[in-house]
């Protein structure tokens, strides 16, 4: 009988505390409830909203070309052709969506001028095969030409007219997971006339036939051959990891003249390598331009790879070095200062040649420098490289607005 209070006793205390317990555990959750029930959504600093803004804006949109319809684009046609204005029509939505068609105008203040049509079916066959239709005409009053190969001078500046018209139709397959092929053919025809600028020797006037193979006569092409590329960048813009390879063969058959046939493959690869969480990258970039042709047959001047400028050694003058091959490698540290702006640092080093033998990189031009990118979601917006070199330094300004320099 003595036990049944001590009992008692005992299971009072307990019960006690179970209802402390569950009491405080009450007031947890409440108070959790009502922290809940005031809770907003966490809002981005003001800097990445303004940046958000003007990427969404209209005529953000219209500068990069991701706004459909009529749009204003600024730029140059190649460097060095001055300042252009390019008004263009775009429409994605043809066809329910599986058409896209393009329009482009390009004119510069050195009276030259460039346009383009274009039609794209991007996704076939559940996205497994795609092509493309496009016809291109440039009027370039200012090309300069410093003489052949290696071992040109600076101070052998001259200035040619170039008129092409390329007529292309590329078809192709994606194969697996970023790896896809496709097939060339087009229609070329060129012509080459006196140059515009009134402070270089026409290039006729410097250089003959054997120091500027076609200078004299010009001929129209068919063109065909293959491009297989293998694309597993993390992302088209912006890129901080991943890599794209290709490889490019093409034939060019003289239609007019029977001199000027010959075959040019084209190597490009790139491999980027993310350092501290994909805010800082290292990009690594090779490329290599090979033609030949038999014993009786010349590659002409206006049509050989080139070095110099914004895409490969940027510290030489626009298009510095012609060679029957050339071969170049560039490596650039990058960090993003913002969403939109990323620093640059870069090393270029390459060379022309004239024969394969001499594929090395022995005598190589260099030059090293700085630049920043301004980019969307997409593409870059525009850029600014500074490089420098024994020759000087080369400022280039680009916006995503320039058609390609060369027909390849």
């Amino acid at each position: 009988m003595k036990k049944a209070p001590l009992i008692v006793l005992c299971l009072g205390a307990c019960g006690f505390v179970y209802a402390q317990s569950e009491s405080r555990t009450d007031l947890i959750e409440s108070a959790r409830t009502q922290k809940e029930a005031s809770l907003t959504p966490e809002e981005p600093p003001k800097a990445e909203a303004g940046i958000e803004s003007i990427e969404h804006s209209i005529p953000y949109r219209l500068l990069t070309g991701e706004l459909d319809g009529f749009g204003l684009g600024f730029g140059t046609i190649i460097p060095g052709s001055g300042f252009a204005i390019r008004p263009r029509y775009t429409r994605t939505d043809l066809l329910g969506g599986r058409l896209t068609m393009r329009i482009d105008a390009l004119g510069a203040v050195n009276q030259s001028y460039a346009g383009g049509f274009a039609l794209a079916m991007p996704n076939l066959f559940a996205g497994h095969a795609f092509w493309d239709f496009s016809v291109t005409h440039r009027d370039i009053s200012e090309m300069p030409y410093y003489g052949p190969g290696p071992n040109s001078r600076k101070t052998g500046r001259s200035d040619y007219r170039l008129e092409d018209t390329n007529v292309e139709f590329r078809p192709g397959l994606r194969i697996y997971k970023g790896l896809s092929a496709s097939f060339i053919g087009s229609y070329l025809a060129d012509n080459v006339g006196p140059g515009h600028a009134s402070r270089y020797i026409s290039t006729e006037k410097q250089y003959g036939p054997d120091a500027a193979p076609g200078i004299d006569h010009q001929t129209d092409f068919w063109r065909g051959g293959g491009l297989i590329v293998y694309d597993w960048r993390d992302q088209p813009s912006g890129t901080t990891s991943g890599g794209r390879y290709s490889a490019q063969y093409v034939r060019y058959l003289d239609q007019n003249l029977s001199r000027y046939s010959f075959m040019r493959v084209d190597l490009d690869a790139w491999q980027y390598i993310p350092l501290f969480n994909h805010t800082h990258a290292i990009a690594l970039h090779g490329a290599s331009t090979l033609t030949d042709t038999n014993g009786t047959q010349q590659v002409p001047f206006y049509l050989q790879p080139t070095l110099g400028g914004p895409d490969t050694l940027r510290g030489y003058r626009f298009d510095r070095f012609y060679g029957n091959n050339s071969t170049m490698a560039s490596a650039e540290y990058y960090w993003d200062a913002s969403p939109i702006l990323r620093m640059v640092a870069f090393a270029d080093g390459g060379k022309v040649f004239n024969s394969w033998n001499q594929w090395n990189f022995h005598a190589i031009q260099t030059d090293v420098g700085f630049g920043f990118r301004f980019h969307g979601q997409f593409r870059n917006v525009f850029s600014l490289d500074t490089g420098f070199s024994h020759e000087g330094f080369q400022i280039w300004f680009r916006m995503n607005n320039a058609l390609q320099s060369r027909t390849q």
